[in-house]
């Protein structure tokens, strides 16, 4: 499972220059296009800003179709665009690896894919998505791994050998959260 689809996925166009069809603007974000399956997912909990399509052209997100903005409550914005349908509502929390949108071709698009965007909420500068997916995993690692120490109560020697495993962050959120 890929970390913005509910099954396997493939990305066609990284954060960085590129030129398309004679269009040589940078590229604020990746693509990406399902392979097993067009569910897109929540890669981490947050709460929908906007769920919409702008259609008036003097609005440059006009380009990206049906989109969704997420506030991952940690500083950044998610954008998911060019999806042919959105499955969440401005004002609702989601959470990880829910199902928000199905991936499309709206907006100025060439083919179905998700073009997914990260932004720091203190200047709305976009950031690569693979360093923002290194945070998560930061955040993530730590968060899970101070609730299972609190919750198992493991010494530092403890939790430095379990940090050893090849899945820590699979590892810690598995025994925080087993019920």
């Amino acid at each position: 499972m890929s970390r913005l689809y509910e099954g396997e996925s493939v990305m066609t166009s990284p954060f960085g220059p590129r030129v398309l069809e004679g269009d040589d603007r940078f590229h604020y974000g990746e693509d990406h296009v399902g392979l097993t399956s067009k569910n897109i997912i929540a890669p981490t909990n947050g709460r929908v800003i906007s769920s919409q399509i702008i259609y008036d052209k003097n609005n440059i997100t006009w380009e990206w179709g049906h989109y969704i903005k997420m506030d991952d409550l940690n500083g950044f914005y998610l954008f998911f665009c060019h999806l042919s349908k959105r499955l969440v509502s401005a004002g609702q929390l989601v959470d990880k690896g829910q199902v928000i949108g199905i991936e499309g071709n709206s907006g100025y698009s060439r083919g179905s894919h998700l073009h997914f965007e990260v932004r720091r909420k203190s200047d709305g500068k976009p950031i690569n998505p693979r360093e923002y997916f290194k945070i998560l995993d930061d955040w993530e690692l730590n968060y899970f791994r101070n609730a299972t120490q609190k919750r198992f109560g493991f010494d530092d020697n403890t939790m430095n050998f379990l940090s050893g495993h090849p899945y820590p962050n699979a590892l810690f959120e598995k025994l925080a959260t087993k019920k």
